[in-house]
C-alpha cells in the first residue's frame, strides 16, 4: 500500500558566483510529492529543520505541522528522507490507509 507524502529535499542549484569551484553551487530547498510503502519504513523520528531551511521552503507550506525523518529499507540499501508532518501526524496518515 502506497501512501502520499511531501518530501523536503534540496538540489545543488547553480549560483551566480565569482567563478570559484566552492561557490559554484548553492542548496535550494523545496518539496515534492512522494509515495511511500509503509511496510518498508524501519523507523521514524522528529526532524528539526533550521530556520533558514524553513524560510526557503514554499510560503504556503504549513510549517507548524512539523517534519519527520523516515528510514526505509529498499533491498540492501537504506533510504532516509524528511517528510512534512510530525511523527504523530505521519503515523496517523499511515494507519488511516488501513491494512
Amino acid at each position: 500500500m502506497l501512501t502520499p507524502f511531501y518530501e523536503v529535499f534540496f538540489t545543488n542549484a547553480t549560483a551566480a558566483t565569482d567563478g570559484t569551484v566552492c561557490n559554484t553551487f548553492e542548496k535550494k530547498w523545496d518539496i515534492r510529492e512522494v509515495w511511500i510503502n509503509k511496510y518498508h519504513i524501519t523507523y521514524m523520528v522528529e526532524a528539526d529543520l533550521s530556520d533558514s531551511i524553513k524560510d526557503s521552503l514554499p510560503e504556503d507550506l504549513i510549517k507548524d505541522a512539523g517534519f519527520s525523518r523516515l528510514q526505509m529499507q529498499n533491498g540492501s540499501q537504506p533510504v532516509s528522507m524528511i517528510v512534512v508532518g510530525n511523527p504523530k501526524m505521519t503515523l496517523g496518515k499511515l494507519k488511516k490507509d488501513g491494512d
